[in-house]
């Protein structure tokens, strides 16, 4: 081999030895990363299912479309905590194939209104809870159906009163027209809300209500329409669905002071003791007087409570119980003056109630 050739390989040995002292240096200084450690998961808690815990209280028996049924957790207040939203499930056969439904009211989820697409399918509801041990559970209900639909019967629900027209804060009520022999098992009153009176109906209930046919209409009300039903077996032991007409739009009107007044056992107020109010207007300034509104206030400034009997037989009389002793009461009508407008007489403030 010439001088020239040794050279060559001379450089290229150096050259290949100075790479991997580079090389290995790099290794060194940048050693690969560390393998990725297999992510252990968390265990889940398992909860228990209790299938004794929850029963439907209303609207169950049968299920129909369009009337609200309510579930509770049947065990004492002292018995569980956390309780979680209600999970309302359909089933064809009410075996298998269970599938999660919207609908449920995002106030209070143990409410469910079935409709058209639960017809002739079967429901059950269930919540999730922690028991007195925290041992996690879930409560299912009782299965339901199939839902049926009930006929709409258009002439059967009227109202009483509250709807020529209908006031912001004002009460209107409903009623089935029929005899008490021509239907039972009246179910719980349904009130719907409306923009136009035609579509896009929002079931407005309040389903704590001590009285459901009444309906208070509120500011959210204004400008709306409502409407009631309610579901009953007819003679022929058929489910129907009265349905009234609509009604609105609601109105606010205003209130005027000073031409309402109490004329009997107002000074001072007494538990047990007759209270009387009237328009003290002249005759000829006033007309078609409305049910009297009456309502109770801890301090007489705010937070007032509506206490009317709607059932009494002349709303201008009220007599104090024991719970309004220390409390301040006053009440208010809507009449048309004389110029055939609707306004609110309101009567000044009264009390605090003594014994």
């Amino acid at each position: 081999m010439s001088g020239r050739g040794r050279r060559r390989t001379l450089l290229h040995w150096l050259a290949a030895t100075f790479a991997g002292v580079v090389l290995s240096a790099c290794i060194i200084v940048n050693p690969p990363p560390a393998p990725t450690p297999t992510p252990i998961p968390t265990p889940t808690p398992t909860r228990q299912t209790a299938i004794d815990v929850v029963r439907i209280v209303e609207g169950g028996d049968p299920a129909i479309v369009g009337q609200t049924v309510r579930a509770v957790l049947d065990l004492d207040e002292e018995s569980y905590s956390d309780r979680g939203r209600w999970q309302w499930e359909r089933s064809n056969d009410g075996l298998t194939g269970w599938i999660n439904v919207p609908g449920a009211r995002l106030t209070d989820s143990s409410l469910f209104t079935p409709g058209s697409n639960d017809e002739e399918k079967y429901l059950r509801a269930s919540v999730p809870f922690l028991d007195s041990d925290d041992v996690a559970s879930i409560g299912v209900s009782p299965i339901i159906g199939p839902v049926e639909t009930a006929a709409i019967d258009t002439s059967t629900v009227d109202f009483r009163f509250g709807n020529d027209p209908v006031v912001v804060t004002r009460a209107v009520r409903a009623f089935i027209t029929l005899s008490s022999s021509q239907y039972s098992d009246a179910g719980r009153w349904r009130w719907d809300r409306s923009d136009n009176g035609l579509r896009g109906w929002v079931d407005v209930t309040d389903y704590d209500a001590y009285d459901p046919s009444i309906y208070t209409a509120g500011s959210a009300d204004k400008g709306k329409y409502l409407r009631a039903s309610i579901v009953y077996l007819d003679s022929d032991d058929n489910h129907r669905r009265g349905l009234s007409q609509t009604i609105g739009p609601v109105i606010a009107v205003d209130t005027v002071t000073g031409v309402a007044e109490f004329h009997q056992g107002s000074n001072p107020p007494r538990v047990g003791t007759e209270i009387r109010v009237r328009i003290s207007l002249p005759g000829d300034q006033f007309s078609n007087v409305s049910i009297w509104k009456w309502e109770r206030s801890e301090d007489g400034l705010r937070n007032w409570e509506d206490i009317t009997n709607y059932d009494s037989g002349n709303s201008s009389r009220h007599t104090p119980s024991g719970d309004d002793d220390g409390h301040y009461l006053r009440a208010s009508a809507l009449y048309d003056d004389s110029d055939d407008e609707r306004k609110r007489a309101l009567t000044p403030t009264i009390g605090p109630i003594v014994r």
